[in-house]
């Protein structure tokens, strides 16, 4: 949002917005987010792959075994795509250079749960986002490292 007015996407034959509210479990809902180096790490490749897919982030807010990702600009993905996309790069990038982190909060090598959480939401401004996390979203973990 840019002086009160939504940004929309323009494509060449195409004008308006693709927003989605994504969820993602850690496999076997185990509270591998408690670590606050692995929060981190997982939000960089997150991070990554979204501009490298030139996608954006809004807001990224985790719980213990779980993130919650506001996307915008992402009319060129399906949400099939884009949670397999951002899902298997993580995983991949987790497994392959932050293994000793993760080893203990994983049964396996996998990191993510098969499946996902989607909606698709309307112009996601800076002040529904905060409300969300903050009324929707309670801090019920402490972190631990």
């Amino acid at each position: 949002m840019q002086d009160g007015k939504f940004e929309l996407t323009r494509g060449s034959h195409s004008v308006g917005e693709c927003n989605f509210h994504l969820v993602f479990t850690i496999a076997y809902r185990r509270k591998a987010f408690k670590s606050q180096r692995v929060l981190e790490s997982t939000r960089e490749y997150i991070c990554r792959k979204a501009d490298e897919m030139q996608i954006s982030i809004a807001a990224m807010e985790f719980g213990p075994d779980h993130v919650h990702l506001f996307t915008t600009k992402c009319s060129e993905y399906s949400v099939k795509t884009l949670g397999h996309d951002l899902k298997g790069y993580t995983s991949k990038m987790m497994r392959e250079h932050r293994y000793p982190w993760i080893r203990a909060w994983l049964w396996g090598k996998k990191f993510w749960t098969r499946g996902f959480f989607y909606r698709s939401v309307g112009s996601v401004t800076a002040e529904a986002v905060k409300f969300y996390i903050n009324n929707a979203q309670k801090k019920h973990w402490t972190y631990t490292d």
